[in-house]
């Protein structure tokens, strides 16, 4: 079954975009990034990884409960498969994150 998921951006964490693998191509995903995530300062890099989305409870950054997606990087039951994004300003080690893909945005 298909999750409801398509995409999100996230608060607290490292990734802060998600795009659904399961309704959209990763060139879909790439130029949704692009808009969402778009920053003044150029050039930069769009980092693409994969992760997971589920809709659960949970605590938030306010330490409040609540009920919503949840960016994951473990499968779980009933987890949605997507690409995560986030920007970097530079690719110098220990910035470049192993496992994620770096497209240069000018």
């Amino acid at each position: 079954m298909m999750s409801k998921f398509e995409y999100d951006t996230f608060y607290g964490g490292y990734d802060i975009f998600a795009v659904s693998k399961e309704k959209y191509t990763k060139e879909e995903a790439i130029e949704l990034a692009k808009v969402e995530l778009e920053h003044d300062k150029k050039p930069y890099y769009l980092a693409i990884g994969s992760a997971f989305v589920r809709h659960r409870a949970g605590v938030n950054e306010d330490h409040e409960p609540c009920v919503g997606w949840w960016l994951e990087y473990k499968e779980h039951k009933r987890s949605c498969p997507c690409w995560v994004f986030h920007l970097a300003f530079t690719l110098i080690k220990p910035f470049r994150d192993e496992g994620y893909e770096y497209i240069e945005i000018r």
